[in-house]
């Protein structure tokens, strides 16, 4: 209680208590003051590299939301200064168990692979400019044109990413609240890790070798120029990176089809646009 913790929190008993809560399934504290339990959550936050989560509805309750890793504040009776300091706001304690188990997972996966989706996108249109740069012998040409290279992550294959980073679902909600265990999955990690992060970085080299040589060779014979095939290679790079994000969409609305489908046909139509205007290089490249 309260009582206790006065003598514990802040000296060498701390030690002893965090021992023995670590051993125990549930933890109770009561006639607790607000410093006292913020100083709970500080107890297991500054000596595991646990998740700490508080969830509290009253002023009493600030102290311990804000030392908390994740916030919950539930609006009541008590007013809502425990919702103005939480990360999350909810009207019944109920509803915590769809925050974590549905909310939380579809979070974690789409953050896990939204990372990896970014840096294998990112990478694959990189590693083109240095197949590039190694096939001309480190030359001052560039290969794809700077306005391609902006447009690349404003128009080309930002809309499809964060679309479906909001939308996409990989377990419906009557699955998650089915079997709680697949909440497990983001505390071991298996969304993000580094295996599959080094697992995609080589996935981007043979990729980004293949968009960058096909259109090579094939055009190896014709009179295309260094913008023209500098096209292709934007073209495939963007047709690369969608179709891989398509095949690893689980839910598919008409959303997600018009951000990627379209950000193909708006590719093309860019290209042509830019290939048109006589001031910039690679004028009529198309």
């Amino acid at each position: 209680d309260g009582s206790s913790l006065v003598y514990i929190l802040d000296s060498e008993l701390e030690e002893e208590l965090f021992l023995l809560a670590s051993k125990c399934s549930v933890v109770l504290c009561c006639r607790v003051a607000p410093l006292q339990k913020a100083g709970i959550v500080a107890l297991i936050k500054n000596r595991t590299d646990d998740m700490t989560l508080a969830i509290g509805d009253g002023a009493n309750d600030v102290s311990m939301i804000q030392m908390a890793d994740v916030g919950v504040g539930i609006s009541g009776q008590e007013g809502r200064q425990a919702v103005m300091a939480s990360d999350f706001s909810m009207g019944q304690f109920r509803f915590l168990v769809t925050l974590l188990l549905v909310h939380g997972h579809w979070n974690y996966q789409r953050m896990g692979y939204m990372l990896l989706y970014n840096y294998y996108r990112n990478a694959v249109f990189v590693l083109v400019l240095f197949w590039y740069t190694l096939f001309t012998g480190f030359t001052m040409t560039t290969a794809i044109s700077d306005w391609s290279s902006v447009m690349y992550s404003v128009i080309y294959s930002a809309v499809p990413t964060i679309v479906v980073a909001i939308l996409d679902k990989d377990l419906s909600r009557r699955t998650l609240l089915k079997y709680p265990r697949l909440y497990q999955s983001g505390q071991q990690e298996e969304g993000y890790n580094p295996r599959l992060f080094w697992l995609t970085m080589a996935d981007t080299l043979w990729q980004s070798a293949a968009a960058f040589f096909i259109p090579l060779f094939v055009y190896w014979k014709s009179d295309i120029d260094g913008s023209g095939i500098g096209d292709l290679w934007t073209l495939a790079v963007v047709l690369l990176v969608n179709l891989h994000l398509a095949m690893d969409v689980v839910r598919w609305t008409w959303i997600v089809h018009a951000a990627v489908w379209g950000s193909i046909v708006a590719t093309f139509i860019v290209v042509i646009i830019i290939d048109c205007i006589p001031i910039l290089p690679g004028f009529w490249a198309i």
